[in-house]
């Protein structure tokens, strides 16, 4: 008992404090932050109810019947949710009701034989001595949650195409301890571990994103210049052939003043999901100030760049007859073949002239940079 009290002292601190950090800091984003906020607190209702029916079960009192059934049904049906919450945080683009409805009917259909087991039994029953018993159907709420984390699993490998091999690595980690907690719990049916490793992956999740707020630009979502100066060194020992293109956001002082530092921020990111796009099969895209990004690909076929600027192009002209605030960029490229003798940084200097002597093109003509 009093190791079960430890570790779920010790796991409802950390959850309390995650949470508490979440409530001041943004670093996910607020949806996701909100979302990562929502499987913190379920967690911790889930603890508290586990340690609850670990107490009542000390008890034979047949008071205390109803409200270790009850107790015990809010568990069983809520114990798949967490995994269930985790899904829409790692893909924040599930937001309509009709895909959240069908995603749901498995945690509906356990939550429904949960209740039933009030007097079937199905999943647990109590007897008259307050006695717990594991039902037939005892593996439900846990086959449930398995589903949902598998989905958890399938969203975390295409999601993070862009992390490196490392980032995966560390992910797969914290999210597998509550798989292994479920296996031993599975086989040792008096350990309870699920909820506590829960938590503990609940933190660590949390400290590695904190950490990430490092290498990504909190506004736009893309790898920030510190990202971007380490995979500069990174290359200038591997000496591989790549290509550097680097993106201006053309008149955005006149934007800032005109409309505001809103409007102007709503255009940087915005401008930066536009480049992303277009690069995002062949390239990493990087913010290195204000109002300037840059890609490092390691394709360097000029055709194959021409035609990826040409996409972009097309994006921005789509984007731009949408009637949303209209987005002008000036871009230059330079390109290095492998083995070269060229200084990595040369050759961003020359990508950069390139971008400025074509916003020199751009400047004074209307027409051409509303294609562009």
């Amino acid at each position: 008992m009093l190791a079960y009290l430890s570790l779920y002292v010790f796991s409802s601190i950390s959850l309390c404090f995650t949470i508490f950090l979440a409530k001041r800091n943004f670093a996910i984003g607020k949806y996701r932050n909100r979302v990562y906020i929502y499987i913190a607190v379920t967690t911790l209702i889930l603890l508290a109810l586990e340690f609850a029916t670990i107490l009542l079960e000390t008890s034979s009192s047949p008071s205390l019947v109803i409200l270790h059934r009850i107790l015990n049904i809010i568990g069983f049906s809520l114990s798949p949710l967490v995994p269930f919450i985790l899904l829409f945080f790692l893909k924040s683009s599930i937001k309509k009701s009709f895909y959240i409805g069908i995603a749901a009917i498995p945690l509906y259909i356990n939550a429904i034989v949960c209740i039933a087991s009030y007097e079937t039994g199905w999943i647990f029953s109590v007897d008259a001595q307050n006695q717990y018993i594991r039902g037939n159907l005892f593996m439900l709420p846990t086959l449930v949650f398995a589903i949902y984390y598998l989905a958890v699993f399938k969203t975390l490998l295409s999601n993070n195409t862009e992390d490196e091999k490392r980032d995966r690595v560390i992910i797969a980690t914290i999210y597998s301890l509550p798989i292994f907690a479920i296996i031993i719990q599975i086989l040792f049916s008096k350990v309870l571990l699920i909820w506590g490793s829960v938590s503990i992956s609940l933190l660590l999740y949390y400290i590695y994103v904190c950490d990430m707020q490092f290498t990504y630009d909190v506004q736009t979502g893309i790898k920030n210049r510190a990202a971007f100066q380490k995979e500069m060194e990174k290359h200038e020992k591997s000496n591989e052939a790549i290509t550097i293109l680097v993106f201006d956001i053309n008149n955005l002082k006149e934007i800032n003043d005109t409309f505001g530092h809103r409007v102007g921020d709503l255009i940087i990111f915005d401008a930066a999901m536009l480049i992303k796009e277009a690069f995002s099969k062949v390239g990493q895209t990087y913010r290195i100030g204000g109002d300037e990004f840059c890609v490092l690909c390691k394709e360097t076929d000029i055709d194959l760049v021409e035609g990826l600027l040409a996409h972009t192009n097309d994006l921005l002209v789509n984007h731009n007859k949408n009637g949303q605030q209209r987005i002008w960029l000036s871009y230059g490229y330079a390109t290095q073949d492998k083995n070269s003798s060229e200084n990595i940084y040369a050759l961003f200097s020359r990508a950069d002239n390139a971008m400025y002597i074509h916003k020199a093109k751009l400047k004074g003509d209307v027409s051409k940079s509303n294609n562009i």
